[in-house]
């Protein structure tokens, strides 16, 4: 049997309308169809609370607010059957999991999806922008997506910054250039540092040279010139 297989409306109506015409019950269904029994019973259940759309595909992912996801726990509580819930409210098991498990550590809290920060146009930043967005992040409980609408982001480059700051501090959110300045040199790179002015010293220095001895040759040479000149009227 393919967990990771998605079923189409279509296939999900048509084993529905068997069950509830009493062709067949969930277990020998899901045998056919290629999933389990309790697959066929939320599919059931989703059918009956919402009919075909409840098998619609979503774009993306919908709003819910902390009294709904409340609503939704408390629910369950009463009814005592996460697949009957979760199939009434068109929301997978593994959502409601999730909400009983915030629930019962009191840390319910608005969802919203916000799909745009996931293909939004990245940009440059400054150091002192990217200090910034990592404090509104952590002042605003982490809330990546949020951060990323506020700041013009995308939720990678967010998440990203933060990352970096909890595990290495403010340094690491600087630019590569900067944290190379910041980084101290070992001897032998400061000997190279050295050679390298020196040789920079040399090479204008000889510059300087020929230089002077272009004008002093060009200096020469219309001087030259002006003598043969008056040589001439004479």
């Amino acid at each position: 049997m393919d967990r990771r297989r998605k079923f189409s409306k279509e296939e999900k109506v048509r084993a529905v309308s068997r069950y509830l015409a009493g062709e067949e019950g969930c277990t020998s269904l899901a045998r056919e169809v290629g999933c389990n029994a309790k697959t066929i019973h939320i599919w059931v259940e989703t059918y009956r609370e919402h009919g075909e759309e409840g098998f619609e595909e979503r774009a993306h992912n919908r709003s819910y607010t902390k009294e709904h996801k409340a609503n939704v726990v408390e629910e369950y509580l009463m009814v005592g059957s996460q697949n009957i819930v979760a199939a009434k409210n068109g929301i997978s098991k593994h959502v409601l999991t999730n909400w009983i498990k915030e629930y019962n550590e009191g840390r319910l809290k608005d969802y919203h999806p916000m799909p745009e920060v996931y293909s939004m146009k990245g940009r440059r930043t400054t150091f002192e922008e990217r200090k910034e967005i990592v404090k509104y992040c952590l002042e605003h409980d982490k809330n990546y997506k949020e951060t990323a609408k506020v700041f013009s982001l995308p939720y990678s480059r967010v998440y990203m910054m933060v990352k970096k700051y909890i595990e290495h501090g403010e340094e690491e959110l600087m630019d590569a250039r900067s944290r190379e300045r910041l980084k101290p040199l070992t001897e032998v790179e400061k000997l190279q540092k050295e050679n390298e002015r020196l040789k920079k010293e040399l090479e204008l220095e000889r510059l300087k040279r020929e230089l002077v001895q272009k004008k002093n040759a060009l200096e020469k040479e219309r001087l030259q010139g002006f003598r043969k000149k008056t040589h001439t009227k004479r």
